[in-house]
C-alpha cells in the first residue's frame, strides 16, 4: 500500500463502494431535488474529515485542505461527479432497481458519485501525501434542468482559487478498457428548437380550400437537411435533427397547426451561428412557399465543452499508467454536457471510461435497460487519483 500505488486499497473498498453505488440507485434524485443523495455524501465526506460546504442548493463542495486553498503558490485541483437521475423508467428486474416510478438512474452518475467518495477516501488517508489542495465537486442537475448545475456553481463560486477541474464519464458504445478523450472540442453546443406552422384547416376531401401545415410541416423536416448538408463545408461540424412532428386528430380533417420540435449541435461559435442563420432562413422560406405561418423558438442549452491540450495531456499520461487503450475515434461527441461551464471557467479535461462488453449488445446511456457497470469504480478512482499526483506532484 502506497501513496504511488494504491490499487489495493482501491480493492478493499469497491465492495462498500458498489454498496453505496447500488443504494444510490435505487433512491435517484432528479437536478435540484438530490436531498437523500446529498446527506449521504456529506455524511461519507464528514466522516473522513472534509468540512462539506453546500452548493447549487442540492451539491457539495469539499477541500482535502482548506487551510491551503487560496494561499499563494497553492495549487487547487478540481475533480467533478454529477449526482442526480433522469425522470425517466427503469425496465430492469435488478435487486437494486429504482424504487421510484419515472425516476432511474439511466446515465450512471451514481456511478460517478461512487468514484468520486472512493476517491474521497484514498485522498484522506494519504492527506500528508498531497501537496497542494484538492477540491471536491458533487454537482446536481446534469440533466438539463433550470440550465444545469454546473452553471450554478460557478456563479456562486465554486471555482474560485481553483487551477484546473477533471470530469468523467462512463460510456458503453466504447469498449470496455479504453479510455476516449481528445483536446479542443469534445462535446456539443446544444440548441432545441420548437417550430408552429400555422395554416388554415378544412375537411379532408377539400385541400384546396386550406392550407395545409403538415404539407408545409413535411417540407420543412425535408428542407431543414440542407442546413447541415448544403450550408456548412464538406468539414461539417453540426448536426440538426426533427425529433417530433405532431398534427391533427381525425383521418379526415386538415388541421390548422403542425408542431415539430428537434436539436441542433455544433462545435464552434463559427459553424453555430452559420447553422442558426441557415435555419431561420429555412423556415422563412417555406413559410412564403406555401402560404403559412411559421414560428420558430430556439432555446440555447449547454455551451461546447473545450478540453484544454495540457489537461488532455496529462488524462493521456494517467491512463497509459493505469493500462488503458487510448483513443480519440469518434470524438467530438454531438451529446452535451453541463461541464461545459467548468470548461468555460478554467483549463479543464473531460473523458470517457468505456463500459461495451466484448460480445454484448450493451444497453447504452439513457436506455431503460442500463445499468453502471461496478468494475469501472476502482478505474475511475485510479484515473483520479493518477490525475491528483500528476498536477500536485511535490
Amino acid at each position: 500500500m502506497s501513496w504511488e500505488d494504491p490499487s489495493s486499497e482501491i480493492d478493499g473498498l469497491a465492495p462498500t463502494l458498489v454498496e453505496i453505488r447500488r443504494d444510490i440507485h435505487k433512491h435517484p434524485e432528479l437536478g435540484f431535488e438530490e436531498i437523500r443523495t446529498q446527506r449521504l455524501i456529506g455524511g461519507w465526506l464528514s466522516k473522513l474529515g472534509y468540512q462539506p460546504q453546500e452548493s447549487a442548493r442540492t451539491g457539495l463542495i469539499a477541500d482535502l485542505h482548506p487551510e491551503r486553498h487560496g494561499q499563494a503558490g497553492v495549487r487547487t485541483v478540481a475533480l467533478r461527479a454529477d449526482i442526480d437521475c433522469l425522470p425517466m423508467p427503469e425496465h430492469t428486474d435488478l435487486p437494486w432497481r429504482s424504487v421510484h416510478d419515472g425516476r432511474a438512474h439511466k446515465c450512471g452518475h451514481d456511478g460517478h458519485t461512487a468514484i468520486l467518495l472512493g476517491t474521497a477516501a484514498i485522498l484522506a488517508h494519504y492527506r500528508d501525501r498531497v501537496a497542494g489542495n484538492v477540491r471536491l465537486l458533487f454537482q446536481p442537475a446534469e440533466e438539463g434542468v433550470e440550465g444545469g448545475g454546473a452553471k450554478v456553481m460557478v456563479a456562486e463560486g465554486a471555482l474560485e482559487g481553483v487551477s484546473e477541474v477533471y470530469g468523467l464519464h462512463n460510456w458503453p458504445g466504447y469498449a470496455k478498457g479504453q479510455l476516449r478523450v481528445t483536446a479542443g472540442p469534445i462535446m456539443a453546443q446544444v440548441h432545441n428548437f420548437e417550430i408552429s406552422v400555422r395554416g388554415k384547416g378544412g375537411h379532408g376531401s377539400q385541400p384546396q380550400s386550406c392550407r395545409d401545415p403538415i404539407v408545409a410541416g413535411a417540407a420543412l423536416v425535408t428542407a431543414l437537411q440542407s442546413v447541415v448538408s448544403r450550408g456548412l463545408s464538406a468539414s461539417g461540424g453540426a448536426v440538426v435533427s426533427v425529433c417530433t412532428f405532431e398534427a391533427g386528430t381525425t383521418s379526415n380533417v386538415i388541421p390548422d397547426v403542425a408542431r415539430l420540435t428537434g436539436t441542433i449541435r455544433s462545435y464552434s461559435e463559427e459553424v453555430t451561428t452559420r447553422v442558426l442563420s441557415r435555419f431561420r432562413e429555412v423556415t422563412a422560406g417555406i413559410g412564403a412557399t406555401y402560404g403559412v405561418e411559421v414560428d420558430l423558438a430556439l432555446e440555447a442549452g449547454y455551451p461546447v465543452l473545450v478540453n484544454d491540450a495540457d489537461c488532455v495531456a496529462a488524462v493521456e499520461r494517467v491512463g497509459r499508467q493505469v493500462g488503458m487503450e487510448l483513443s480519440r475515434e469518434g470524438l467530438p461527441m454531438a451529446g452535451g454536457e453541463d461541464f461545459a461551464y467548468f470548461a468555460k471557467a478554467l483549463p479543464s479535461a473531460y473523458f470517457f471510461l468505456g463500459a461495451g462488453l466484448e460480445g454484448e449488445d450493451t444497453p447504452g446511456c439513457h436506455h431503460p435497460d442500463f445499468d453502471f457497470d461496478d468494475g469501472l469504480i476502482p478505474v475511475g478512482m485510479q484515473m483520479f487519483l493518477g490525475l491528483v499526483r500528476e498536477r500536485l506532484s511535490a
